[in-house]
């Protein structure tokens, strides 16, 4: 898992994304990197010069549809985070995160388990909370039968439609 974030110039961290196996990180913006990448787990990053990636996407019809599968995904996942920010308060963000690691097979430790290889603070840079704030979010959860932790790495699912009703706003706060 590699996390992305932006630092502005006051200093502040926004994570950006955390990345799984065969995500795409690290296109520059008019030859400038803009974004900080940093692995969370052990990685293995593969390399490619931009023109040389040019050349083989032109050769490779499968490569070019792979890579704008990816781009679409990548930006479905912004589009969401840009929703999920502007009209969610931090409880439902997190149980919507939590939707998102789930369904997502590289965070799965067993069935109805996700594991957790970012610390609170990350999540709470990724929602737009504080640490405190996602700390009392994952004890509602708890407490309303929705999720139970394992570790503070590890947690399962109790009530996974009841967790995809309270991220769409059917359930109460």
């Amino acid at each position: 898992v590699v996390r992305i974030t932006h630092h502005s110039e006051n200093g502040d961290r926004q994570v950006m994304a955390f990345l799984a196996p065969g995500d795409l990180v690290g296109l520059a913006e008019g030859g400038r990197y803009v974004n900080a990448a940093e692995t969370l787990t052990p990685t293995t990053l593969y390399r490619f010069p931009l023109q040389e990636l040019r050349d083989l996407l032109l050769q490779e019809a499968q490569l070019q549809l792979h890579m704008l599968v990816k781009a679409a995904h990548a930006l479905r996942n912004a589009q969401r985070l840009i929703i999920m920010l502007g009209h969610q308060d931090a409880y439902r963000r997190l149980a919507s995160f939590l939707l998102d690691l789930y369904h997502h097979v590289s965070f799965h430790e067993s069935p109805n388990t996700i594991r957790l290889p970012m610390s609170r603070v990350d999540i709470a840079d990724y929602l737009g909370a504080s640490s405190e704030t996602v700390t009392r979010a994952f004890a509602k959860l708890e407490r309303n039968g929705l999720i139970s932790r394992s570790s503070p790495r590890s947690l399962r699912i109790n009530d996974l439609v009841g967790l995809m009703r309270l991220a769409q706003g059917h359930h109460s706060a």
